[in-house]
């Protein structure tokens, strides 16, 4: 399926090519999202403002791979990253796509969990919120989560504890 790709465009990010001379697509590196559930059962989120929908989001942890890297690693990368919290036991739960018909990229899930905190510094602009199941159930059935990542994560959550 890789033949007759014509670049478009090249960014800092993203590509846009031209597929079979018909069809665009944005050509994505891939990125993991983590669920990342504290010891008491509490879920760390993230509020940070996304410039695509020029609003602030409430997410789980995510950030792109980097070239080589797998998964979990990227995961546990992330979910230092921006909450400063380390995971001690980490698997991947689900594989998706966000938005095929015009994008490849793909989506990795995981699980963190047996957290600890280990540092207070984080990315600028990023805001810890937490959260116990009964609150993400409202936040779910009041349309409080937005992020497709997220709700799929949440969903997860719901189901498994």
């Amino acid at each position: 399926m890789n033949s007759g790709r014509e670049e478009i465009f090249s960014g800092n990010l993203l590509r846009l090519v031209k597929l079979r001379g018909k069809y665009e697509c944005i050509q994505h590196p891939g990125a993991v999202a983590v669920l990342p559930v504290l010891p008491d059962g509490r879920v760390l989120f993230v509020r940070q403002f996304r410039p695509a929908v020029n609003d602030y989001i409430l997410e789980l942890p995510a950030g792109l791979m980097e070239p080589g890297e797998e998964p979990l690693e990227t995961g546990k990368r992330e979910l230092l990253e921006e909450t400063g919290y380390r995971c001690n036991k980490i698997e991947l739960i689900q594989r998706f796509f966000s938005s095929p018909g015009y994008s490849n990229e793909e989506l990795y899930l995981c699980l963190a969990l047996e957290l600890e905190l280990v540092s207070r510094s984080l990315e600028e602009g990023l805001e810890i919120v937490i959260m116990e199941k009964q609150e993400i159930k409202e936040g779910l059935q009041k349309g409080s989560f937005s992020d497709a990542k997220t709700i799929i994560g949440l969903q997860f959550f719901l189901q498994e504890f």
